[in-house]
């Protein structure tokens, strides 16, 4: 392909892909804009904007797959009733970008319409792939950092409960003064007393609470808080329980990536440094063979 076709083949295509992303944006304003002048809610079970484009059945995530990815954008944090659409969206117009791009890399480097077709479809499906894997990756991340925050969460509430604040008290104290200490804990607590000043009861403010953190033990913990709240259950003991029970986990997870992390060192030592003396132990023997058999030779 000759360089000047290439070049403009490539200004092309990246247009094309600015002028989607910007319709996008367009669009995704226009959903939020008559969504609110029709009444309805940004966020929340059931969400749903009017008029907004359906990607097609075969794009969209379904079954196991569709469970699977909502799962993972509450645990990556993104609790919006539309964060699988804009997941979706997202995750196409990432793969038809990377084809795009790699196409025109291909062309560019070669002749091979083969050659150009195996790259841009490998390079598409890893990186539809790797978006669920991504998501994954900060889902799991998320998970680590909420749960390293827990046990500073739980003693800031055992000095509350133990000075004689009210467990109401508490979530609001930690929602307006604890946010640096917990930032992450400090936002979802304060997510919790917006549902209550909105009205909503303990009982689901309290569920709601647990399915945005996430992290085993949430549920529990929630069904300790309503206990104590309306059956009266003293409440200090089992957080003490908690907080060990959490503790334990952070020293796990430290043992955990210890062990990753010899394993890597061994690995990085098979593949740089024992060449390099098998080289240096092997290297005079077998020169003095070599020379041995060259000085034996008529």
């Amino acid at each position: 392909m000759p360089p000047l076709s290439a070049l403009l083949l490539f200004a092309l295509a990246a247009g094309g892909v600015i002028a989607v992303l910007a319709g996008l944006r367009l669009l995704h304003a226009d959903w939020r804009l008559r969504y609110r002048l029709a009444g309805g809610r940004e966020s929340g079970a059931g969400a749903r904007g009017p008029g907004r484009p359906r990607v097609p059945r075969g794009l969209s995530a379904q079954g196991r797959d569709r469970a699977e990815i909502e799962r993972q954008l509450r645990g990556a944090g993104f609790f919006d009733a539309d964060a699988l659409h804009y997941f979706v969206w997202l995750r196409l117009a990432a793969t038809l970008a990377a084809a795009g791009l790699t196409f025109v890399a291909m062309s560019l480097a070669s002749d091979n319409g083969l050659a150009i077709g195996l790259v841009t479809f490998i390079v598409a499906g890893l990186t539809y792939i790797g978006a669920k894997l991504a998501l994954h990756m900060r889902a799991a991340e998320r998970e680590r950092k909420l749960t390293a925050e827990f046990p500073f969460l739980l003693d800031l509430m055992l000095m509350m409960l133990e000075s004689g604040v009210s467990l109401d008290q508490c979530f609001r104290s930690i929602a307006r003064d604890e946010r640096v200490a917990v930032p992450r804990h400090a936002r979802l607590v304060a997510m919790l007393v917006d549902d209550l000043d909105r009205g909503q009861d303990y009982q689901m403010a309290f569920d709601r609470w647990a399915q945005r953190v996430g992290v085993s033990g949430a549920k529990e913990m929630a069904t300790l808080f309503r206990q104590s709240l309306f059956q009266g259950m003293e409440l200090v003991p089992a957080l003490r329980e908690f907080i060990t029970e959490f503790s334990q986990r952070r020293v796990a997870r430290a043992h955990e990536a210890i062990g990753k992390i010899t394993v890597r060192m061994v690995i990085l030592m098979l593949i740089f440094f024992m060449p390099a003396l098998f080289v240096v132990l092997a290297g005079p023997p077998v020169a003095a063979i070599l020379d041995t058999l060259r000085s034996s030779q008529p």
